[in-house]
């Protein structure tokens, strides 16, 4: 969030502090012109009531010790009027800030997922410290704004309160108000280091607050829960989130400790020019040179003074602290995108011909190890073709790739000769269906969770039973207490009049099948990319999956992915990723008789069905063996 900026570094924070300043206070404005300019005004208003109360105070003071003195009910009245208007302005000031907040918190979250939902790839997502970035961005988001517009208007009422005093203080000792003055300069100065600080401890304990968090909800997450009552994981992670808070609470009081230290020399320096002030006074009026009034008119605008630097500096080291912190939600926009968008996009044409990875190599980083060495594979339009190797051969990154949430460090792929960088990624994506090896389970409803595959037939209600039908999952659908309307989830169903919650849980195999309907919804699709699309499945189920997906990818390019290589026998072409590249390919029949890694593969497998070879105690080495071919982190 705030580079290095070298020997110049204060006064380019201050540069950068302001352009976000300036960004947040023009967001307020265009949420909500009217009612800003309706609360500066009521703070400068309230800026100026207690001068004038005061300089009333003065005037009564004098009139009530000279006889004769006319005038004392209007300056009482007036008196009255001024404390009325302070007491009303602070109500008011409070309920335009909160038509302020809630008019910022609704353009702010459209800006923050504009910025977010411009980026087409992973790259980003799948980056640390982005998610770092990203989370002090939402949280900045839903605070700064507020705090910086807040503050302003803060600071302009003490401003305002301050040069009222100010002027009064230079009328009865101009050498006393210009002290005064310039005590507020260091003050400021310490405030403004102290927002600095914070907004500092903000950004090196993201990762600390993001990882207690993670810890947090480990406890309460219905994913994890089991194993962690299971296994008794309850202690281990309400330590690891203690240590990462406790690690975030001591960097926070070694902050505000600097940040005390740093600020008594300015709070006793302005006590001592108070006392001097006010013994001088005492002194004048013995001496007959000030009158009562002139005294109590003093000490209030010395007092005022006082507190109106204090103000003053707090506000602005909040509005500082604030400003920098909506740095990361001012730059999300400026993060460059992680795929190259082309100037002029070409439309993409049905799948016709075929889809081509030409000498695809591929790492996430410059750093990390090459994940694909040189990719050559033809998939043809209508064919099924399926991919096996062992663990960490690059299955589900050449899934990404032809998805283009990521593109080929070097090589090209191309659909129907044309490089997919050359398409629009949400146009190449309308025409791709996929069941991701890790799909989602969205808290919505059993309708909602298959729709979202062609979110524009959301609410088509027969095609959506029409998809869970071809997935095998439409009778239990139907038998959930609301149907396809009921909440697959019980974090955020209501409860019902007899207590009970109206959410509904499925099980890992249904899940599973929620997701093929959901890539189902997709049927028109011209590639169908299936990924462990029955790896969570009894053989009768699997068995039923793979025949509804034979039935219903007619007509489309197909790329399946699986580990049961007995479901891919049928397949028109198999490939064999070895060492990040295909090391074969053909028929099932072709690759036995070449006896290579996928003829090895498949009698590693079909000895597990042999009689009597497995045995209750050799089933732990079994699974071993079955996952070695391709499994989660594939």
């Amino acid at each position: 969030m705030f580079e290095d900026f070298g020997g110049d570094a204060e006064p380019r924070r201050y540069r950068e502090a302001l352009r976000s300043a300036a960004a947040a206070v023009a967001l307020a404005w265009r949420s909500a012109p009217g009612t800003v300019t309706a609360y500066m005004a009521v703070s400068v208003a309230a800026g100026l009531l207690p001068t004038a109360a005061a300089l009333l105070v003065s005037r009564l003071l004098d009139g009530l010790t000279r006889p004769g003195y006319d005038g004392l009910t209007t300056v009482a009245v007036l008196l009255i009027a001024a404390t009325l208007g302070g007491a009303l302005t602070i109500p008011l000031a409070d309920f335009l800030r909160g038509q302020s907040t809630r008019a910022l918190r609704l353009r702010v979250q459209d800006e923050l997922f504009d910025g977010v939902n411009r980026l087409p790839g992973l790259r980003h997502f799948e980056d640390p410290s982005f998610q770092d970035r990203l989370r002090l961005a939402q949280q900045a988001a839903g605070t700064a704004p507020d705090l910086l517009v807040g503050s302003l208007v803060t600071a302009v009422q003490a401003a305002v309160m301050l040069a009222g005093f100010l002027v009064t203080v230079f009328v009865i000792n101009p050498v006393l108000g210009v002290v005064t003055l310039l005590l507020a300069l260091p003050a400021l100065r310490t405030q403004l280091t102290a927002g600095r600080r914070r907004a500092e401890l903000l950004r090196d304990t993201m990762n600390n607050s993001r990882r207690e968090m993670f810890y947090g909800s480990l406890l309460t997450d219905t994913d994890t829960v089991k194993e962690i009552r299971l296994y008794g994981l309850q202690r281990f992670f309400t330590d690891r989130a203690g240590a990462e808070l406790r690690t975030v609470v001591a960097a926070e009081r070694g902050t505000e400790l600097r940040n005390l230290r740093a600020r008594t020399p300015d709070l006793l320096l302005g006590v001592a020019v108070f006392g001097a002030g006010l013994l001088w006074a005492v002194r004048a009026a013995r001496q007959g040179e000030l009158s009562i009034g002139d005294v109590s008119v003093f000490i209030a605008a010395t007092a005022g003074i006082q507190r109106g630097v204090e103000q003053l500096a707090s506000t602005a080291s909040t509005a500082y602290q604030a400003a920098l912190t909506f740095t990361a939600f001012r730059t999300l926009g400026e993060v460059p995108v992680d795929l190259p968008l082309p100037a002029a996009p070409r439309p993409v044409p049905p799948l016709a011909d075929t889809l081509e990875l030409q000498d695809v190599w591929f790492r996430y980083t410059a750093e990390s190890p090459w994940i694909l060495r040189g990719v050559d594979l033809t998939l043809t339009a209508g064919s099924v073709t399926a991919l096996v190797g062992v663990n960490g051969t690059g299955k589900s990154t050449l899934v990404k790739l032809l998805c283009r949430m990521y593109d080929p460090t070097r090589g090209r792929i191309l659909w129907n000769g044309v490089d997919i960088r050359e398409f629009e990624p949400d146009a190449l994506r309308e025409r791709v269906a996929a069941v991701f090896q890790d799909y989602g389970r969205y808290d919505l409803t059993a309708g909602e969770n298959i729709g979202l595959g062609r979110v524009a037939r959301l609410d088509r209600e027969d095609l959506v039973a029409e998809a869970a039908t071809a997935a095998g999952i439409h009778a239990r659908l139907s038998r959930l207490g609301h149907g396809y309307r009921t909440l697959l989830s019980r974090i955020f169903a209501a409860t019902g009049a007899a207590g009970a919650a109206e959410g509904e849980l499925l099980s890992g195999g249904e899940w599973q099948r929620v997701a093929v309907a959901r890539a189902f919804m997709r049927r028109d699709a011209d590639m169908m990319i299936l990924d462990e699309p029955s790896s969570g499945l009894d053989a009768a189920a699997e068995r039923e999956i793979h025949d509804s997906l034979r039935e219903l990818r007619a007509g489309a390019t197909v790329l399946v992915i699986s580990h049961r290589l007995s479901t891919l026998r049928d397949a028109d072409r198999i490939a064999v990723l070895g060492h990040g590249r295909v090391a074969e390919c053909g028929t099932h029949d072709q690759l036995l008789d070449a006896d290579g890694e996928y003829a090895r593969l498949w009698r590693l497998q079909a000895a597990g069905y042999e009689p009597g070879h497995v045995g209750v105690a050799d089933a732990p080495a079994a699974v071993a063996a079955e996952g070695a071919v391709a499994g989660p982190g594939a």
